[in-house]
């Protein structure tokens, strides 16, 4: 308007705005033909722009209405959920940790302040609850009562250091996991009742170093823990009182026979572990067995073992 028609500025200001939002008024005065081709290209591009931004904010904030209501529907679902992990903060090792979980296919419900986190996390269909996971009442929310385990991957050790204070003060048997970048915190996580503390830096040294000196161990390992293109894995599997294994030698059970597994360690009732245990053992109730085998037929192993009376059925089966 300004340049073209020769308009003040004021005016020109004037001029356009009428025109975008269609009042209309009336048209600036001594209009030349070009002025007039000019004022044309403006209203047919100026709506096209000004409806394409009022569609792109309609849709940013009616969008993460819909996406923070769609979340909260699904994380009804927490209340119906039991024997699930609770994963604390979802950054970078939170959400890799969660991605692992998926992999797993574990339950979990993640807890995570951030609102932009917590949005992502609901895009990638994840069962977030945005809050503190200091505060009793998340936690609660969380299902810690009914939880498995919990997992502490703040960001803060502070907060880590309290959640986990908090957590066992909730639920005495839940197993807590916890990040620990330097030695006081994961004494001080231990002290309020953490299971285990895991060091990211001491973790990720330790593999460096295996890398280097055991490269074939450690792309094993890699293979096996990361990459699931071998479809094993390693896992525990609990000889019950009632399972039909119970004073069976490991010759006898037919772990390795039926589940193609080995036993690479017994962890007995009292806490004393056998390395690499020979076929003549015994197994003993409540007995954890720490096995290298298949996934799903460790899977498969681990619900057959609680069965009374399978000997004869389970012998016939097929791996």
């Amino acid at each position: 308007m300004h340049l073209i028609i020769g308009l003040p500025w004021i005016d020109s200001l004037y001029y356009t705005i009428t025109t975008l939002s269609t009042v209309g008024y009336e048209a600036p005065p001594e209009l030349t033909d070009a002025g007039k081709a000019f004022i044309i290209i403006l209203i047919i591009s100026g709506i096209g722009i000004a409806g394409y931004a009022i569609r792109s904010l309609g849709h940013l904030f009616m969008g993460e209405k819909l996406l923070i209501y769609l979340g909260k529907g699904r994380d009804r679902k927490v209340k119906d959920m039991k024997g699930h992990w609770i994963l604390c903060g979802l950054g970078t090792f939170g959400m890799e940790i969660a991605s692992l979980l998926i992999a797993e296919e574990a339950p979990f419900v993640s807890i995570e302040k951030d609102t932009d986190i917590v949005s992502e996390a609901r895009i990638k269909d994840m069962m977030v609850i945005q809050g503190d996971a200091k505060h009793d009442e998340i936690l609660i929310e969380a299902g810690i009562d009914r939880a498995k385990g919990i997992i502490i991957s703040m960001e803060d050790e502070a907060d880590a250091v309290y959640t986990t204070l908090t957590a066992r003060s909730l639920n005495s048997d839940i197993r807590i996991v916890s990040k620990a970048n330097n030695a006081q915190s994961e004494n001080l996580m231990y002290r309020g009742g953490a299971n285990k503390v895991i060091n990211p830096v001491i973790a990720g040294a330790s593999s460096i170093v295996r890398a280097s000196l055991e490269p074939t161990v450690a792309d094993f390992l890699e293979l096996v823990g990361i990459s699931k293109k071998l479809d094993l894995d390693f896992g525990t599997v609990t000889i019950l009182p009632q399972s039909y294994m119970v004073g069976q030698t490991l010759s006898e059970a037919p772990i390795r026979a039926i589940y193609e597994a080995t036993v690479i360690a017994i962890i007995r009732a009292d806490g004393k572990i056998i390395h690499n245990p020979d076929g003549g053992l015994r197994l003993e109730k409540n007995d954890q067995l720490i096995i290298f085998g298949q996934r799903r037929q460790i899977a498969k192993l681990r619900k057959d073992v609680s069965c009374i009376t399978c000997t004869d059925t389970i012998g016939t089966q097929a791996p």
